[in-house]
């Protein structure tokens, strides 16, 4: 039979360090009062906090440096630094607990904070994660796991460059019988004697990301319309798009603005689209963003043009990203014919890098060229031949 002799009151734990007399007092009390048997009743003989560093894999860490779980130590361990473009992820804990007799242990807790190393500030409050009931442990009638994996905290947000401290500490609620007039239930701790389990890490600045992050832009005619298109990868701050066009391509107005999707910031592939429905359409119309941060900074993409005329179908001939790395995106103004022909890519020495036959339907006026990471670094002449036309420009590999 496991036993506890953890004091089970529900005061902060954090106080417990400046209560250890009264806590002696109380142990003294409960031992002298109250059945052995439901002393003995229920507690926590195991706990663990489980991390993810920088995408690399779930870690269970030990809090108890003197359980032999075969499990890392958490108590006093310095996890390294971290950039702030990086991630440092508490995915949550487990505790073991037992019962005897008549008990029911009715749930588990993790909880936790990150402070500026040195002493915790009074406003760092403690937040928590539910540790849901898992299974019964083989081999001791009574024993149980109580686990979370998947809680996905970020431990570095909001993170500025120094040092800090994650605390930690767990507790489960339990329920007995009365006996010889006592109602025994409450709480157990698992908390280092009420000094709680300290872990260290700093945290250095990472690469400053862009406001936006825009991976594509296209303009394609749609008959007598055009229908603009782009996507971002991340969003930091945004206030929207304003849309512009152009017949000379120096003077733009504007057509619309188009409102952040991603209500100002986002990590994640957010996609955006205007139809220009204007009327009288003619010659080669230039689009381009303007976009606009909260703080009123703005940023320009583009331009992109879109051909009314029976000539000209190779006017304006872009390609994004210059530089680029692993993929190029060739966009011109898109036809209501469809046109045939080849891309070729050429190194300083005239040697082909890349050479491959190129369709275009009616209507479409971008195509993609993938698996290009393999080229090696330095400068590319580009030859685009469509239906006779030929067009050249040179790009950077980085």
């Amino acid at each position: 039979m496991k036993h506890s002799l953890q004091v089970r009151f529900s005061a902060p734990v954090s106080l417990f360090t400046t209560t250890r007399k009264l806590s002696l007092l109380l142990v003294f009390l409960l031992c002298a009062f109250v059945p052995t048997e439901l002393l003995a009743g229920s507690g926590i003989f195991q706990g663990f906090v489980v991390l993810n560093t920088k995408n690399t894999r779930n870690i269970f860490y030990d809090l108890n440096p003197n359980t032999q779980t075969g499990n890392a130590d958490f108590n006093g361990v310095s996890f390294g630094d971290f950039k702030t473009d990086e991630t440092f992820t508490l995915r949550g804990g487990e505790i073991n607990t037992y019962k005897n007799g008549r008990t029911d242990v009715l749930n588990g807790r993790l909880r936790y904070r990150v402070y500026p190393a040195g002493p915790a500030p009074a406003n760092a409050r403690f937040d928590f994660i539910n540790l849901p009931y898992n299974s019964e442990i083989s081999g001791t009638p009574g024993d149980q796991k109580w686990q979370e994996v998947n809680a996905n905290i970020n431990l570095l947000a909001g993170l500025t460059p120094g040092s800090y401290v994650i605390e930690v500490y767990m507790e489960s609620d339990f329920n007995e019988y009365t006996a010889s007039g006592f109602d025994y239930s409450g709480t157990n701790y698992y908390s280092n004697d009420g000094a709680n389990y300290i872990a260290f890490f700093t945290v250095s600045q990472g690469a400053i990301p862009l406001p936006v992050a825009l991976t594509r832009f296209a303009a394609q005619r749609q008959e007598n319309d055009v229908k603009l298109s782009w996507e971002t990868a991340s969003e930091q701050n945004n206030r929207g798009y304003e849309v512009q066009v152009s017949t000379d391509s120096r003077t733009f107005r504007a057509l619309s603005f188009v409102p952040s999707r991603a209500e100002g910031t986002s990590s994640t592939r957010t996609t955006y689209s205007y139809l220009d429905t204007e009327a009288g359409k003619s010659g080669v119309r230039y689009y381009r963003l303007r976009q606009v941060d909260r703080d009123g900074t703005e940023k320009f993409y583009g331009p992109q043009a879109v051909s009314f005329s029976k000539a000209g179908s190779l006017v304006a001939l872009q390609a994004a990203p210059n530089p680029f790395t692993s993929e190029l995106t060739l966009s011109l103004p898109s036809l209501g014919n469809a046109r045939t022909g080849t891309v070729v890519l050429t190194d300083m020495l005239g040697r082909t890098a890349l050479s491959q036959p190129l369709t275009l339907a009616a209507g479409v006026g971008e195509v993609r060229l993938p698996a290009l990471n393999n080229l090696p670094t330095g400068m590319y002449h580009l030859r685009l031949n469509l239906n006779g036309e030929l067009q050249t420009m040179k790009l950077l590999k980085e």
